[in-house]
């Protein structure tokens, strides 16, 4: 199991290799991105495209923010794309991954499904919930 970072200037190629299943991921987010806006902020380096490959084989593909905050660094896990949840299989390279970036903790947002697999098999637990409503 291995975790590929993607480099910006890269991005194209990713893109066509796969990375483009990440627009599945955005259409969870409510209207915050499209698949198109993420490549851009993939290609301008203002999130981290990362790919995870099991035996040579491309498995899924993971965008990452790091947010530095007043008393804590973490790596957010912004979009994934990870079929049949193969995420969990690559969690410890994310976590030294996010540690040689700096960070203490890891980070993602998830609908109740995914909040209950995550806190089950990864050992997440919630920091706050995030509401909203239009204005």
């Amino acid at each position: 199991m291995k975790i590929v970072p993607v480099n910006a200037s890269h991005i194209d190629f990713a893109w066509r290799d796969g990375a483009h299943m990440l627009g599945e991921a955005c259409k969870e987010s409510g209207g915050e991105i499209t698949g198109d806006q993420l490549k851009m902020l993939f290609s301008r380096g203002e999130r981290m495209l990362v790919r995870m490959d099991d035996d040579g084989k491309t498995v899924g593909w993971a965008g990452l923010r790091i947010d530095q905050l007043p008393n804590v660094r973490s790596m957010h896990v912004c979009d994934l794309y990870a079929p049949n949840g193969r995420f969990e299989l690559f969690f410890d390279e994310l976590k030294k991954m996010a540690f040689s970036c700096g960070c203490s903790k890891i980070r993602c947002a998830a609908k109740p499904a995914q909040a209950r697999l995550y806190k089950m098999k990864l050992g997440f637990a919630p920091v706050y919930e995030t509401l909203e409503v239009e204005v």
